[in-house]
């Protein structure tokens, strides 16, 4: 009689289990609709973020990830290529917050598949060369307009999108025009979209401080006649990716444009200048005619791997920078610009020769800024 009533009651236990199951299975659960935050901050806490970060294997992505995963979101980063190349993201978060998902950009289905559980995402996808499989019209506006359509169709309002300072239709320069035509397609396909427009950043992995300084390797330092005439603002990679972190949780940010620059608007030629005291390369500046610094940009560009000089980045690097005055900016973010000559020892230091590697910067004269 015991038996019998246990088997009943395992029975009726078994059954109940099968109906919640079968119930369960038709609810469909989104863990991130309701952001979830605990402990005091820092890479072990829960932010109650879940990012999508688009681009993250590139130099700005890295300092991104790391802002995300020091305060502990969870980060998915799709990547195109082999996940070995991204292992070295997966220490800038607490275990198993960094997750890796393939994907192809001319597949919406797996940019959906990135996207689905996220509640915030970034997309930092940016090429200033076009190669034979993207250009800059694909890379540069039909790309973010398939992200920001995926993101509004989810529901996620928190987007934010990566241009370009002086990104303008009337540039010269291809890169800039795709730019401005990205900003608009992300802004079409989601209103509440954050624009964020960076200067050219300085960082240790970067295409702007490096290059001067691999051209004071020369006998001489070959500018155009505009070196003379032109300002640029650089701003530090860091304080780009502390921006973008920023506009992620400041509520505020929804809907507007931000054009990031640095605290010193520097003349082209005194900054070549500079970065040759720093390295201890003191070279002569050589003004080139244009047509021969376009034929030496186009030897260049037939490098089929890391084209080092494009005649489309000739063109932007004689393009002042400017900022326009109805446009928040870095500070509107709650960031303090870092001076140029607190950082550029850092970046630059490598391109030394050994006997003055070591060298203090007493010798170097102050940076000459403008107004």
């Amino acid at each position: 009689m015991a038996m019998a009533t246990v088997r009943a009651s395992t029975q009726t236990y078994f059954g109940n289990l099968a109906v919640l199951r079968g119930r369960l299975q038709n609810v469909r659960c989104h863990y991130s609709t309701v952001p979830i935050k605990r402990g005091a901050g820092g890479r072990s806490s829960v932010s109650g973020l879940t990012v999508t970060v688009f681009g993250a294997t590139g130099f700005l992505g890295r300092y991104v990830v790391n802002r995300l995963g020091r305060v502990g979101s969870q980060i998915v980063v799709p990547h195109r290529g082999d996940e070995y190349y991204c292992n070295h993201l997966k220490v800038m978060g607490d275990l198993g917050q960094i997750n890796f998902q393939p994907y192809s950009p001319r597949d919406p289905e797996t940019v959906l598949n990135a996207m689905k559980y996220s509640n915030v995402v970034i997309n930092l996808i940016g090429r200033d060369y076009e190669t034979r499989n993207y250009n800059f019209h694909e890379t540069h506006v039909e790309v973010p307009r398939l992200i920001a359509a995926t993101a509004n169709s989810l529901g996620i309002t928190n987007l934010i999108h990566v241009s370009a300072l002086n990104a303008d239709h009337n540039s010269p320069s291809k890169f800039l025009k795709s730019k401005i035509e990205g900003e608009e397609a992300v802004r079409d396909a989601c209103p509440s979209a954050v624009i964020v427009r960076p200067a050219d950043m300085a960082g240790e992995e970067d295409k702007f401080l490096n290059y001067y300084s691999y051209l004071a390797r020369l006998r001489f330092v070959p500018v155009l006649s505009e070196a003379f005439e032109i300002y640029k603002s650089p701003i530090f990679v860091v304080d780009v990716a502390k921006a973008i972190v920023n506009a992620v949780t400041d509520p505020q940010s929804a809907g507007r444009t931000y054009e990031l620059t640095g605290s010193d608007r520097l003349l082209l030629a005194d900054l070549i200048n500079y970065i040759q005291q720093v390295t201890y390369r003191p070279q002569h500046i050589a003004i080139v005619p244009k047509r021969i610094y376009n034929l030496i940009a186009y030897i260049l560009e037939l490098n089929p791997f890391f084209p080092r000089l494009t005649r489309d980045k000739l063109i932007r690097q004689y393009i002042s920078d400017s900022n326009s005055e109805d446009i928040p900016g870095l500070e509107d973010l709650g960031i303090k610009p870092v001076p140029l000559e607190s950082y550029a020892i850092q970046i630059v230091r490598r391109h030394r020769q050994p006997d003055s590697y070591k060298k203090t910067l007493d010798d170097v004269k102050p940076l000459r800024k403008s107004s």
